[in-house]
């Protein structure tokens, strides 16, 4: 069960790793052994993939001169930081200014990669609406790069600086890409996990405690940590997060941090609500089966996610246009069915 759960949440690798470095590996039994050094394996052939994107990426984007910031697992991997430890990282993640954007990814056409098919109401989603573009595949390797120029959609609730993101970020071992700063780093997580709607919620909340510890033996990142959410007006979901990777890694918090934070927090009504469903949701992470009350949280949390992403005129428009098109979509795939259904009853019916 527990070998079920970590691989559904994308952590198995991370878990295999973590019993490498306590030299506990070997003394596991042995058919749970095999599934963790084929995790391992996989881990570290997504390490070397996506170290060579980011050479592909940067040699494409060479004539540009303006800042490149990895984000995610990109970012973990070339910022030495711990939840780079057996992580499978499926796409490249990378944060511009929003007046370069349209550069860089002409930059990156021009080198082979192609823009995911989408229709043009998404293109206008995402060029208009989202803090990023459509995914750039490349053909041969089928590999992605997701283009931001902020942290958050620029149109919900949560609007991060995003010319103060990229004036604090960090260089790193490639002359030309840079992290956010740590303090920046931890709240994109946090915005992420606690704003939208994640696949994988409980590697993401391992993401933040890992990065907290890390980063926390400095002192002083607390107050930043604390400063940039005020900056960033992303106080209330940080508040929600360390409520909640503190109640499931006992991820140590400075008192300091809750007594600041607990301004931020909403009245006791609304914070007992969103701290029980978030405690469910990550409750479910850990088993094998979900049961309906858990399908019923995700999907609160997925209309919560929504109604924080637009203003809600804008929102209704972009639900009923999904709505439409996902009726059309289905009513087509009937209509093939059917005529499929009545060529095959007019063949059997055919004398021989």
């Amino acid at each position: 069960m527990l070998l079920r759960s970590l691989r559904r949440n994308a952590l198995l690798g991370t878990f295999a790793e973590m019993l490498a470095q306590a030299a506990l590996l070997e003394s596991t039994p042995a058919k749970a052994r095999i599934q963790m050094a084929h995790a391992r394996i996989a881990a570290e052939s997504s390490r070397t993939a996506i170290r060579y994107e980011v050479n592909r990426m940067l040699r494409a984007v060479a004539s540009y001169d303006g800042p490149l910031v990895l984000l995610k697992g990109t970012a973990y991997e070339f910022g030495q930081l711990p939840p780079k430890w057996g992580r499978v990282t499926g796409d490249v993640d990378i944060m511009v200014p929003r007046e370069d954007i349209n550069e860089v990814e002409r930059a990156l056409v021009a080198a082979g990669w192609r823009i995911a098919a989408h229709d043009a109401y998404d293109q206008r989603y995402y060029r208009q609406w989202s803090h990023e573009l459509p995914p750039l595949v490349h053909p041969l390797r089928e590999t992605a790069i997701d283009l931001h120029h902020t942290i958050a959609p620029p149109m919900g609730r949560a609007r991060p600086d995003a010319s103060a993101l990229l004036g604090a970020s960090k260089s790193t071992s490639l002359p030309r890409a840079r992290v956010l700063a740590p303090a920046d780093m931890v709240l994109h997580s946090v915005v992420h996990l606690f704003q939208d709607e994640v696949s994988r919620p409980l590697r993401d909340l391992f993401d933040i405690d890992r990065l907290t510890r890390h980063f926390g033996r400095d002192p002083a990142f607390w107050t930043q940590l604390c400063d940039h959410a005020a900056l960033h007006r992303v106080e209330r979901p940080l508040y929600y997060a360390l409520r909640i990777v503190r109640a499931v890694f006992q991820t140590p918090i400075p008192d300091s941090v809750t007594v600041r934070l607990d301004r931020a927090a909403p009245n006791r009504l609304l914070s007992y609500c969103m701290d029980q469903l978030f405690r469910r949701l990550f409750a479910a992470e850990f088993s094998v089966s979900v049961g309906t009350s858990d399908r019923l949280v995700r999907y609160v949390l997925r209309a919560r996610s929504q109604w924080l992403r637009m203003p809600p005129l804008l929102l209704a428009r972009h639900l009923a246009h999904k709505t439409v098109r996902r009726a059309g979509e289905r009513w087509r795939r009937f209509s093939k069915q059917s005529a499929l259904a009545t060529i095959g009853t007019g063949v059997a019916a055919r004398p021989e």
